[in-house]
C-alpha cells in the first residue's frame, strides 16, 4: 500500500501480517502433547519404543534383515506363524485361524527362518502392500522392562487373490539409561488369523460412471479442505465435511440414480443411470443443483404419488422436493425448529397411517466446534432431534415432542435408523449418539419412548451409525453400531494411577468402552439386547462412521461393511 511521510513524499510498504496469537489453553494443550510434561511414564516408553517396532514389523513383513533392529540381550520370539486350521470357506473367501501358539521361544538366530515362515501365505512373487499397526496397552513391569500389545494388519496381492493378516502380539522390551533408551526384548504371537479371497469383489467404478462429469476431477476428487476455505463463509462451512448422499429411482426407469450432496457453494449432484451403466449429470435439468449446504438427502415417496422425491437438509429446515412424475422437480420449504443444522435425515410411517414420516438427527449447538460435550462420556447438552409428521397433501409439520421424541432429545446424534426392533407389527427408532449413550425409541401405538437402558442397547460410546441384520439367524434383527476405536485411549484409559489424576477409578471405565470401537448387539426376540462384540471379533473399526449388513458370499448369511477415517493431514503431525 501507499502511506505519507511526515515530510509528504510517498512511500511503499509491504502491509505485514499480524503476528499469530496462541490462547492460552491452546499454548497448554500444545506444551502437554510431549507426555514428559505430565511425567506419563507409559507414554514415554510407548513414543520410544514405537519407531523400533514399526521397522521390526516392516522387516517382517517385507523380508528384510532386521539389521537396524536395537535387540536387548536374550531377545526371544515365539512361533510367528503358529499351525493353523481352516474355520470358514465358501470357495470364494477362506478364513484360517491358529487354536493355540506354542510356548516354545526361540533366539535372535532363529528369527529369519520364524519370519520366513511368517511369510508362506504370500508366497514369493506376492505385492506387499501398508500395513496397520495398533499400540493397545503398555504394561510396566518395574522401573526397567515394559510390554507392549499390538494389533497387527496387513495384506498382499499375488496371482488375482488378496491375502491378510490380522496378528496380536505381545512386544517385551528392556530398559537402558533412560526411558528413551529402550531395547526389544521379545516377540509373541498371542492371536493369528488369515483371510484370503479373489481380488475385485468389490471393484471400484466412480471414474468410468462418474468421470465424465464436468467438475469431477476439480470438486469430488479433492479432499475438503481444498474448498473449505474457498467459499464465501456466510454459506457455512463444513471443515470435516459430512455431506451425505442418496439412492433411488427418480425417473421411473427401472434403475436406482445418485444424488450427491456437496459443500456449500458446489452444486449438488444428480446421476441419472444411463444406458451404457454410466452416470448422467442432470442436476441443472432437474432442478436440484443446489448451492446450499446440504448435509443430508433422501430419497423416497412422500406423498403417495408413486413417484420418488426428494429431502435435503438445510440448516434447520428440510427442502422437500416433489417429483412431476419425470425426473423433474419443485421444491419447498419445510419449516423445523430452533437454530441448530441437520445432520442426516431418515423416514418410515411412525403412525401407520399409510405415509412416511420424517425424522432429523441434530449434533450440537453453537456450530460444530462452539460447544464441548458434557459429560464427555454420556453427554447430554446436545442439540435437539426434529421429527415431523406426514399430514398428507404435501404437508408436514413439526411433532417431536406430540410423537414422544423430546424424552431424552439431548444428545449429539448422527443417524436414527427405523425398524420393527420387538417383532409388534409397527417401526422403532434407534438413533445412534456420540459421546454417550444411544436411544431406542420404542413404538407404543404411534407414541414412543426412549427405552435403550432397559433394553441393553444403549451403547454408551463415541457412536456413529448403525445397521439391523440376523447375524446368528434365530428370525429376529440383530444391531451393529459403530464407534470409534482409540489405540491410544485403550492404553491411556487403563493407567488407573495416572489418568484423571489418578481419582474417580470407577469413572476410567466409561473412557475405556469410549475407545473400545463397534458393537454387536444380539437380539434375544423381544427386543432386549446382549453385547456379543468381543466373541465375534468385531470391535476394532477404528474411526466408524456409517454400517452395513450386507449379502456379500451368497452364503444366506448378512456380512458387515465398516467404512471408518477421519480428517488426514498432509503431513503426519497435521492436526
Amino acid at each position: 500500500m501507499i502511506v505519507a511521510t511526515a515530510a509528504g513524499a510517498q512511500q511503499e510498504t509491504l502491509r505485514t501480517r499480524p503476528a499469530e496469537q496462541t490462547p492460552e489453553w491452546a499454548a497448554e494443550n500444545q506444551r502437554r502433547i510431549d507426555p514428559k510434561a505430565d511425567a506419563w511414564r507409559s507414554e514415554v516408553l510407548h513414543d520410544a519404543a514405537k519407531p523400533i517396532l514399526k521397522h521390526f514389523l516392516d522387516d517382517l513383513v517385507r523380508g528384510k534383515d532386521f539389521s537396524e533392529i536395537r535387540f536387548a540381550e536374550g531377545f526371544r520370539c515365539s512361533v510367528l506363524r503358529p499351525t493353523l486350521e481352516t474355520v470358514y470357506n465358501d470357495r470364494t473367501i477362506a478364513v484360517r485361524r491358529a487354536k493355540s501358539v506354542p510356548s516354545e521361544e526361540f533366539g535372535r538366530e532363529a528369527l529369519p527362518e520364524l519370519a520366513k515362515n511368517f511369510r508362506t501365505m504370500s508366497g514369493e512373487g506376492a505385492q506387499i502392500g501398508t500395513f496397520m499397526m495398533k499400540l493397545v496397552s503398555v504394561n510396566l513391569d518395574g522401573q526397567d522392562a515394559f510390554r507392549i500389545q499390538v494389533f497387527l494388519h496387513t495384506h498382499a496381492v499375488l496371482d488375482g487373490f488378496a491375502l491378510q493378516w490380522n496378528v496380536e502380539l505381545e512386544s517385551s522390551w528392556k530398559v537402558g539409561a533412560s526411558d528413551e533408551d529402550v531395547a526389544l526384548s521379545g516377540i509373541r504371537v498371542l492371536r493369528y488369523e488369515e483371510v484370503s479371497g479373489p481380488t475385485g469383489l468389490l471393484p471400484d467404478h466412480s471414474i468410468p460412471i462418474f468421470g465424465d462429469t464436468p467438475g469431477y476431477e476439480q470438486q469430488i476428487l479433492v479432499g475438503t479442505e481444498d474448498w473449505t476455505d474457498r467459499v464465501d463463509k456466510i454459506l457455512g462451512k463444513s471443515f470435516i465435511g459430512l455431506q451425505g448422499l442418496a439412492v433411488g429411482d427418480v425417473n421411473g426407469d427401472g434403475h436406482d440414480d445418485i444424488y450427491f450432496c456437496q459443500q456449500a457453494g458446489l452444486p449438488n449432484r444428480l446421476w441419472l443411470w444411463g444406458p451404457d451403466g454410466k452416470g448422467v449429470e442432470s442436476s441443472a435439468p432437474a432442478g436440484l443443483d443446489f448451492l446450499d449446504k446440504t448435509r443430508s438427502a433422501l430419497i423416497a415417496d412422500f406423498d403417495n404419488d408413486g413417484f420418488q422425491d426428494l429431502a435435503i437438509s438445510i440448516g434447520q429446515d428440510i427442502g422437500m422436493c416433489w417429483n412431476d412424475g419425470r425426473g423433474s422437480f419443485q421444491a419447498t420449504r419445510i419449516a423445523g425448529s430452533g437454530n441448530e443444522e441437520i445432520y442426516s435425515l431418515s423416514a418410515a410411517d411412525a403412525d401407520n397411517d399409510g405415509d412416511l414420516d420424517l425424522y432429523a438427527c441434530r449434533y450440537k449447538t453453537g456450530g460444530v466446534l462452539n460447544t464441548v460435550p458434557h459429560p464427555y462420556y454420556d453427554a447430554t447438552n446436545g442439540a435437539p432431534n426434529i421429527f415431523w409428521r406426514n399430514e398428507g397433501g404435501r404437508r408436514l409439520r413439526v411433532a417431536t415432542d406430540e410423537a414422544g421424541f423430546g424424552h431424552n432429545n439431548n444428545k449429539y446424534s448422527f443417524i436414527g435408523v427405523w425398524e420393527d426392533i420387538d417383532d409388534d407389527g409397527d417401526q422403532d427408532l434407534y438413533v445412534v449418539n456420540d459421546f454417550g449413550r444411544n436411544n431406542l425409541y420404542l413404538n407404543e401405538k404411534g407414541r414412543f419412548r426412549d427405552v435403550a437402558v432397559e433394553r441393553g442397547c444403549d451403547d454408551m460410546a463415541a457412536g456413529m451409525g448403525a445397521t439391523f441384520g440376523d447375524v446368528d439367524l434365530d428370525g429376529d434383527l440383530d444391531l451393529y453400531v459403530t464407534n470409534m476405536f482409540s489405540s491410544a485411549g485403550r492404553r491411556i484409559a487403563t493407567q488407573s494411577d495416572q489418568f484423571l489424576g489418578g481419582e474417580d477409578v470407577d469413572l476410567h471405565q466409561n473412557y475405556l468402552r469410549h475407545a473400545r470401537g463397534n458393537s454387536l448387539l444380539l437380539n434375544d426376540g423381544k427386543g432386549t439386547f446382549t453385547d456379543a462384540t468381543d466373541e465375534a471379533g468385531v470391535a476394532v473399526g477404528l474411526w466408524g462412521w456409517g454400517s452395513l449388513f450386507f449379502e456379500l458370499d451368497n452364503d444366506g448369511k448378512p456380512d458387515i461393511y465398516a467404512p471408518n477415517g477421519f480428517l488426514t493431514g498432509r503431513q503426519t503431525a497435521d492436526l
